[in-house]
């Protein structure tokens, strides 16, 4: 009997282990992770505890005690404290109305949760400004003038601050709270209306509990965005004489910087935040929350009878002040000459002229922008793959401290992120100061935790045996790559691009700091417009704004599949992300 030999496929010779591409890869990841985030926030620490080569507490003794200093600390701790409060208050109802009951107009509840994720703080702030400013807001005017009213709003007050804030934060705990209640096994409510639990009974001693680690979790997040805006807190708080950590560390850099004092003030915003984690977590241990069914029962919708058409006007009011408001207002001062009563009569365009054609700082704005948010989108999602990859198809040896060092700038305030890289740079031979770089730098350091949420949480999804079989065939890792893995996880990966472009763009706490005359970015040349009065151009670039937001979220749909959407779970795979 003959033999028949299969001659096996020629290979190439193999590359050392340090020259193959999945090891570069690696070291890529590793490295930039290092440079992006571990290297600034060590030297944001050094420069708190360090001054003319010795070790000093200075800075931290200023921090502790100075007035001004402990009046912005306890300004930012009330006003967290209470958006995180409001926002459980809207959050929770809204999302127990989607998830549980028969209330009409869910849709419209979904989008007022997404809109007002999505619209920038600082332009809400303006909006509100431009409605009820103690003398010039219109619906002052309009009460005062023209109703006889002795009834005066001003926004310019920690009750205003609160109230702008909350209308950003909401959908945090909305998102979340949906979520969870969707996922709850609804046989524990029916159990106990079979037992003669009354609807609200029901909903405070069952439900209320099992999804308390979700509504927890979007508390956190309500507080820890309440804190860290930069935008709403200038454009409101300063000229109510409300002075917060953020707007004060922003004073510290005028002309002479005090580098130190800012950086101790920096890491006094990462412990408010560790010490909030902390709470929640120590709370959530006392109790499990864990259901028996492997999968919940579909639940039964609670019919509210005429209730819930009470519970529908709230959300059409919620609707009005979160979305009609504050969109209609900028729309209407974009189209006018000079904001007023007298709407229908001083019609213009030439805000939009003056904006993308005349004014050459809003068209290197508008510029600058896109690029930036184009190549941060990329550069997260890129970078988030290889560290996911490195966490979900590897045993390197701590790959977990990678994961978890990606997470650190969830905690990093955007005016925060901004000292902790220029403490680094202006230390380095290399001048980064006012260019482009330094904002790229910035914004991907900030937002890679959500290109490595998005693509961790894909890849998760997708069974190793099928790149395992490739490799058996003969395929290389970079093969395997191209041709398994990154078409499998397209929908992910658009979803993190999403996520990082939508914040970058109208993106300002960090670029305040960071910009200069040639890499000014939107949001900057939007605050300056305000802060030197024009009213009229600033809603118009506003809106502008906006539709670069809502055109990128209509690309990437399109491009990313059926499957991209923002998707927020009560497990924290994926979350939303902290705006500046």
């Amino acid at each position: 009997m003959a033999i028949i030999t299969i001659a096996s496929p020629m290979r190439a010779p193999a590359l050392p282990n340090w020259l193959r591409l999945e090891t570069v890869v690696i070291a890529t990841a590793i490295g930039a992770l290092v440079i992006l985030v571990v290297l600034p926030v060590l030297s944001l620490i050094a420069a708190s505890v360090w001054q003319d080569g010795r070790l000093t507490g200075e800075f931290f003794a200023e921090a502790l005690t100075g007035r001004s200093y402990l009046r912005a600390l306890g300004n930012s701790l009330i006003l967290g404290s209470w958006t995180g409060l409001i926002s459980v208050l809207i959050g929770v109802p809204l999302a127990w109305a989607v998830s549980r009951t028969n209330v009409p107009g869910k849709g419209l509840i979904q989008v007022t949760a997404t809109l007002s994720y999505l619209s920038p703080p600082f332009l809400t702030a303006i909006a509100f400004v431009n409605l009820f400013s103690p003398n010039a807001g219109v619906i002052n005017v309009f009460l005062r003038d023209v109703l006889g009213l002795d009834i005066g709003f001003n926004i310019f007050t920690m009750s205003g601050l609160v109230f702008v804030t909350v209308l950003h934060t909401f959908p945090f705990v909305y998102l979340l709270s949906s979520s969870a209640l969707q996922s709850v096994d609804a046989s524990y409510e029916e159990a106990a209306q079979i037992l003669g639990a009354s609807k609200l009974r029901t909903a405070l001693t069952i439900t209320l509990p099992l999804v308390a680690p979700a509504v927890l979790s979007g508390t956190l997040l309500a507080f820890v965005n309440a804190i860290a805006l930069f935008g709403s807190q200038a454009i409101i708080g300063l000229p109510g004489r409300i002075v917060t950590l953020p707007t004060r560390i922003y004073s510290l850099f005028d002309y002479p910087p005090q580098f130190g004092t800012a950086s101790a003030l920096s890491l006094m915003f990462i412990a408010i935040t560790v010490a909030a984690l902390y709470l929640q977590r120590a709370f959530l241990a006392k109790r499990s929350y864990v259901t028996l069914a492997g999968k919940g029962a579909r639940p039964q919708l609670m019919d509210l009878g005429p209730w819930r058409w009470v519970l529908f006007a709230a959300c059409v009011v919620t609707f009005i002040v979160a979305i009609l408001l504050p969109y209609g207002s900028l729309i209407a001062v974009s189209f006018s000459k000079s904001w007023g009563l007298d709407f229908w009569h001083n019609l213009t365009l030439d805000n939009y002229r003056f904006v993308l054609i005349d004014y050459d700082v809003t068209r290197r704005a508008i510029v600058n922008s896109l690029g930036l948010a184009i190549l941060a989108a990329t550069a997260c999602v890129f970078l988030g793959a290889m560290i996911s990859w490195i966490d979900v198809r590897t045993t390197m040896p701590g790959r977990k401290l990678l994961d978890y060092a990606s997470l650190i700038p969830l905690g990093l305030p955007g005016i925060v992120m901004a000292v902790a890289l220029l403490q680094f740079w202006l230390s380095m031979p290399v001048s980064l100061y006012g260019t482009f770089a330094i904002l790229l730098l910035a914004y991907v350091g900030r937002y890679v935790p959500l290109g490595v949420r998005a693509a961790n949480s894909s890849l998760r999804q997708i069974d190793p045996s099928l790149e395992e079989s490739a490799r058996i065939l003969g395929a290389s890792w970079g093969q395997t790559m191209k041709e398994i893995t990154l078409p499998l996880i397209k929908p992910g990966l658009f979803a993190g691009w999403l996520l990082v472009f939508v914040p970058v763009i109208q993106e300002l706490s960090a670029s305040i700091l960071l910009f200069s005359s040639n890499s000014i970015t939107l949001a900057v040349a939007v605050y300056n417009l305000y802060e030197t009065g024009y009213t009229e151009p600033v809603a118009a670039l506003a809106i502008i704004n906006m539709i670069i937001i809502a055109t990128a979220i209509g690309i990437a749909r399109r491009f990313g599949g059926s499957r991209l959407g923002m998707k927020t779970g009560a497990s924290g795979n994926s979350r939303p992300g902290v705006m500046g």
